[in-house]
């Protein structure tokens, strides 16, 4: 993302981009960014967005995905995902329609792999798979720190200027490739890109990423939880391991959200218990820094492990607290 327009952009704000393309603050990246109680924004620059158009378009997804493809009607947008024949995530996503192309906000750094994925499977279907050049811009904007469930997104715009709105908090808009030139200034302050996931985090909305890859089933991650996962549609990869997931028994394991008081913290560290030794029990989905020591993260681990104290294997003395989520999950013993 070095369209100038971007880069002018980032300057009027006071930003830059980082080697890794993401958007820094050339600021103090304090918690003052992170507070919840003012709107924010930013360039969403860890998102690509897919397009995927053709005849045959809407039968060749709701054969790979998750979730019920063919409920898209243009108003409303749906969270899914994509598994290997093991039901083990190699992507979860946003997904919407405008008219017959269908878009995929997913995480950038899997992004390219995952099209190639999909796209071996076209075969002789009349399906094109796609990144885009889109500018996606990100807005909090909840008045407290009261985080209402984002399940119900939905959808208004064009495919020149789309906007996917989660609950009353959270705001997606992609945009054309010169499309920020036309963008009115926002209020409040630019967040760094990666700042932004602190609002999917406290959301509990799980994003898989390239040290995630296969590590979850949709399940672990609350997909269930949020609509994407259609127990009553046809037959995707991994639908049988999903499917066995809900009805032999419950989930042993579930995603979290946490404060992690730690000397570091990042997405795919493993955690531990001290009953099990050096076996993994869970591992950290997302994770944005707070204070120094201080982090807001996903984990998915055991359910059970939260008796044992865990902590990170890779800093022992590591310490992590549940917070409230914004739905309920089962099976989770309280007290």
């Amino acid at each position: 993302m070095n369209q100038p327009q971007v880069l002018a952009y980032l300057n009027q704000h006071g930003a830059v981009l980082d080697v890794d393309g993401d958007v820094v603050l050339s600021g103090d990246e304090s918690q003052e960014a992170l507070s919840f109680g003012q709107d924010s924004h930013a360039l969403l620059t860890q998102f690509v967005l897919l397009k995927v158009y053709g005849d045959d378009a809407e039968a060749f997804l709701q054969g790979q995905f998750s979730s019920d493809v063919k409920k898209l009607n243009g108003a409303v947008a749906q969270w899914s995902s994509y598994s290997n024949a093991k039901g083990r995530m190699q992507a979860s996503f946003l997904l919407w329609r405008l008219e017959q192309t269908f878009f995929l906000l997913v995480r950038k750094d899997i992004a390219e792999a995952f099209r190639r994925r999909l796209s071996m499977f076209v075969l002789r279907a009349k399906v094109k798979i796609e990144a885009t050049d889109s500018v996606i811009v990100g807005e909090y904007l909840a008045a407290t720190e009261t985080v209402r469930p984002v399940f119900e997104a939905t959808v208004t715009g064009t495919a020149a200027c789309m906007i996917v709105s989660m609950g009353s908090q959270i705001r997606i808009t992609c945009l054309a490739a010169d499309g920020i030139a036309t963008l009115p200034s926002f209020a409040g302050k630019l967040l760094a890109s990666r700042l932004f996931d602190a609002f999917f985090i406290r959301a509990g909305i799980p994003w898989v990423s390239k040290v995630t890859y296969e590590a979850f089933v949709p399940q672990m991650a609350n997909l269930d939880l949020i609509g994407g996962i259609s127990f009553r549609k046809g037959c995707y990869p991994g639908q049988e391991i999903v499917a066995r997931t809900q009805y032999l028994g419950k989930v042993k394991r579930r995603m979290f959200v946490v404060e992690v008081h730690a000397d570091d913290c990042a997405a795919g560290m493993d955690i531990q218990v001290a009953a099990t030794g050096e076996q993994a029990i869970g591992k950290v989905m997302l994770c944005v820094p707070l204070t120094v020591k201080k982090y807001l993260a996903l984990i998915v681990m055991q359910i059970s492990a939260w008796e044992g104290a865990p902590f990170l294997a890779a800093i022992p003395h590591s310490q992590l607290s549940r917070l409230d989520a914004p739905y309920s999950i089962p099976d989770l013993q309280e007290g």
